[in-house]
């Protein structure tokens, strides 16, 4: 069953997911946690939520705003996802023409298992790359990076 997402159904994903890595892991918590200010992702209970659990380590719009720690959504050219993945996405999920939500669902399964590895490594370097530019930069704004 498919359902809206808002704020209540979204911490108990999140829930999940993090009872999930609680159980896989056997190591120290040290990763991150990166989600986009949907509205249901960007409430109060949400928020405290990832504060419990991932302390200052959340990149989310405004979340620093709310909390005093963690990491603003960074700029558009230092974040694989909206310099790279939404694009491809979009372009090869939408080029098929989906008219029910069932072909949807399963263009967005096939676009993203079409992703090589060697494309999501060439990704990666390049966010390596951008990271330099910044760093080279002093934080200021930079361009004519290679895609």
């Amino acid at each position: 069953m498919r359902e809206t997402i808002f704020s209540k159904r979204y911490i108990t994903i999140l829930e999940q997911f993090v009872s999930t890595q609680l159980a896989l892991e056997d190591r120290p918590r040290i990763e991150w946690f990166m989600q986009d200010g949907a509205r249901p992702n960007n409430t109060e209970k949400v928020l405290r939520f990832l504060g419990e659990y991932f302390g200052n380590r959340v990149i989310e719009l405004d979340y620093p705003k709310f909390t005093g720690t963690g990491m603003d959504w960074p700029p558009y050219d230092l974040t694989p996802c909206d310099y790279f993945l939404w694009d491809t996405l979009k372009d090869t999920v939408y080029g098929n023409h989906p008219s029910t939500l069932d072909e949807l669902e399963s263009a967005i399964c096939v676009a993203c298992n079409s992703i090589s590895i060697e494309t999501l490594k060439d990704v990666m370097s390049n966010f390596i790359l951008r990271l330099r530019h910044l760093i080279f930069s002093n934080g200021e704004h930079f361009e004519n990076i290679v895609s």
